[in-house]
């Protein structure tokens, strides 16, 4: 029976599933030469068959529940240098952190706001036809919330730390969404990205997108400052004004990154001018 089918629609025999099994012993037969395998066109097939089967072994790693997926989310109120940052952080090895998603993740917190409040409406009911068991879930809920988010960014299954910037949130609510992201990320950190002088971050607003929010802007600085002093373990508080090679070298010691430092800044979306490629300039530096 075929394990699955691979990217251009062929199938996957089971026997080279347990092939690649055995080859997690040192006595590979792949490190061995052709004496097993009749020529060399058999032993190329073989290593990528077991280059498919590793992939979808780390996608399945990644997707699963058991793991704890290692991610970084960056909260702006835009105009606050997080493109900057957005872009720097991808140049650490093994890091993809997505661009902006149109508020995914407050989608996903509102409709878990719904059907909790939906769920204490009916969990009380005496009558049978609306009988429940007493309690949910909540590791299940935690994982499914997880995995539709991990669905929608789609992170490169090599990476070892994922993660998405976005500036719609519930500053409104006080960061309720993002409470309980970090409740289902659970080791995951938080940059924080603002400005101090909330009038230049407006006028930056205003220059750059045609107009500015006085009220949520303010609103939205005041959640992040608030919300950073209660999580102080697991947030990184970066000032736009502050955003010079010593502190994103804090910025990586915080992440864990130690091996790597910062040797000149990004500045991306500059004026009116927006970035529209990867093609910046290499500032992360990492000892292997």
């Amino acid at each position: 029976k075929p394990l699955g089918r691979r990217p251009n629609g062929s199938m996957v025999p089971w026997r080279w599933a347990f092939l690649w099994l055995a080859c997690a012993d040192p006595a590979c037969p792949l490190q061995e030469g052709p004496q097993l395998w009749e020529t060399e066109t058999e032993i190329d097939k073989l290593r990528g068959e077991v280059q498919f089967l590793q992939h979808g072994l780390q996608l399945q790693k990644m997707h699963g529940c058991e793991e704890c997926v290692k991610a970084v989310f960056v909260v702006t109120s835009e105009r606050t240098g997080s493109t900057s940052i957005l872009h720097m952080l991808n140049q650490i090895p093994g890091y993809d952190i997505k661009g902006g998603n149109h508020g995914l993740w407050k989608d996903i917190y509102a409709m878990n706001k719904e059907r909790l409040g939906k769920w204490k409406g009916y969990k009380g009911s005496s009558l049978y036809a609306w009988h429940q068991h007493s309690g949910r879930n909540d590791s299940e809920l935690d994982c499914s919330l997880r995995l539709m988010l991990l669905a929608e960014i789609n992170p490169d299954p090599h990476a070892r730390v994922v993660g998405f910037r976005d500036s719609m949130w519930s500053f409104d609510e006080n960061l309720k969404d993002l409470e309980l992201l970090l409740q289902v990320f659970p080791c995951a950190k938080v940059i924080m990205s603002f400005r101090k002088d909330l009038e230049a971050q407006l006028l930056s607003q205003s220059f750059a997108l045609g107009d500015y929010q006085y009220f949520l802007t303010q609103q939205a600085n005041e959640a992040m400052r608030s919300f950073a002093e209660q999580h102080s373990g697991r947030v990184f508080s970066m000032a736009m004004e502050d955003l010079n090679v010593t502190t994103f070298n804090r910025l990586l010691t915080f992440l864990g990154e130690e091996r790597c430092r910062s040797v000149a800044m990004v500045h991306d979306n500059e004026g009116r001018h927006f970035a529209t490629t990867s093609l910046a300039p290499r500032v992360i530096e990492c000892d292997s």
